[in-house]
């Protein structure tokens, strides 16, 4: 599009002056890049212990499981996993791994920080991580994700995909890691609008008010499938729906109403194949990627607890997922566009926390 030709020039141009710079100022969040001299070839223990709903839980769980067995073929490490159906499982699940000699434990989510944290202090010698949580002892790395970004990539692609005009964004509860998601998507949606000079309404999130559409009942998929239809009878036609098990309600109401459905923490084509047709992409926290670094870092000798990794689109901890079935609908010139986008951000062109205009009321 003739609008956006000077920018992406201008954004290429720069890439090729700061790649250099760019790779070379890694992420002081991210664990450095391991050697084969710098890996340890004493055996150490891992364990897990999974979120509610088991080993199979979609959302942290399997991509956890999933890092650990990656770092299980290149590293002499023992794996175990505790299952929890509750939280109360929590505490009962870490200190099942610490009598088992566990040398390393990963838990999943702010459910578990107090259980974790607790074991953490009660436990000096044994290192734990906490994913998407901060780190809460000084022997726990907390693993963190930056969503900002890539949620900016997508609603820069729902700008160019909608074809009503309209699209819109809900979440799970009014706080900063449902928030920060819903805040990048309404930016990046915005700046599809600007620079393409198109109207288009952007629904759920007021982000100069930080009021929005969120859940009374996060888990419920009664209420997510509602919360869809109201939107849609608002002519939205590309909903960002950012829950988890209640989000599948807003798939479902996708697929009756043919509208298109952007996932968030995982791949939702991946894990939830029975909405694949609506799924346009998802906004993904790669979790084994970075339990796999976790991990990695222990066998470096790299791993420091008391801080936290971050996960940002610099070192692959999040990404936008696949169009999947919407590959070829999503045209080349708005795929280059997007792919654009993410290095603008990589480069500091784009500010995914701010609106493109860095102010409300300019033209």
């Amino acid at each position: 599009m003739s609008k956006n030709m000077m920018l992406f020039f201008i954004a290429g141009l720069a890439l090729l002056l700061l790649a250099g710079c760019t790779q070379s100022q890694a992420s002081s969040s991210s664990p450095p890049t391991q050697t084969p001299e710098a890996i340890s070839t004493e055996s150490f223990n891992v364990g897990l212990v999974t979120a509610m709903g088991g080993i199979e839980e979609k959302f942290f769980t399997r991509l956890a499981w999933k890092g650990i067995q990656k770092a299980g073929n290149l590293f002499p490490i023992e794996t175990s996993y505790q299952e929890s159906v509750s939280e109360e499982d929590f505490a009962r699940g870490i200190d099942a791994l610490v009598d088992q000699g566990a040398d390393l434990i990963i838990t999943l989510g702010a459910e578990a920080a107090d259980a974790t944290g607790a074991a953490a202090k009660a436990n000096p010698d044994v290192k734990f991580a906490i994913v998407d949580a901060p780190s809460n002892a000084p022997n726990v790395r907390g693993i963190r994700f930056d969503v900002v970004g890539v949620s900016y990539m997508a609603g820069y692609l729902a700008g160019g995909m909608s074809n009503t005009g309209v699209v819109c964004t809900y979440g799970a509860a009014n706080t900063p890691a449902v928030t920060d998601f819903m805040t990048g998507f309404v930016h990046g949606a915005d700046y599809y609008r600007r620079q393409n000079g198109v109207d288009l309404a952007i629904l759920g999130w007021d982000v100069y008010t930080k009021e929005g559409v969120f859940l009374q009942d996060a888990t419920s998929e009664d209420e997510g499938y509602q919360m869809a239809q109201d939107f849609f009878a608002q002519d939205c036609d590309i909903i960002f729906a950012v829950a988890r098990d209640a989000a599948k309600g807003s798939a479902r109401a996708a697929q009756e109403r043919n509208r298109m459905f952007i996932g968030v923490i995982v791949d939702w084509y991946e894990a939830f194949p029975e909405y694949g047709n609506v799924v346009l992409t998802s906004v993904m926290k790669n979790t084994d990627q970075a339990v796999f670094d976790t991990v990695a870092a222990v066998a470096g000798g790299s791993f420091r607890g008391g801080e936290d990794y971050l996960g940002d689109l610099n070192n692959n901890g999040v990404a936008l997922a696949p169009y999947h079935r919407f590959e070829s609908a999503v045209g080349q010139g708005l795929k280059a566009e997007v792919n654009q986008v993410r290095d603008n951000i990589l480069v500091g062109l784009l500010r995914p926390s701010e609106p493109w205009i860095y102010e409300k009321n300019a033209p």
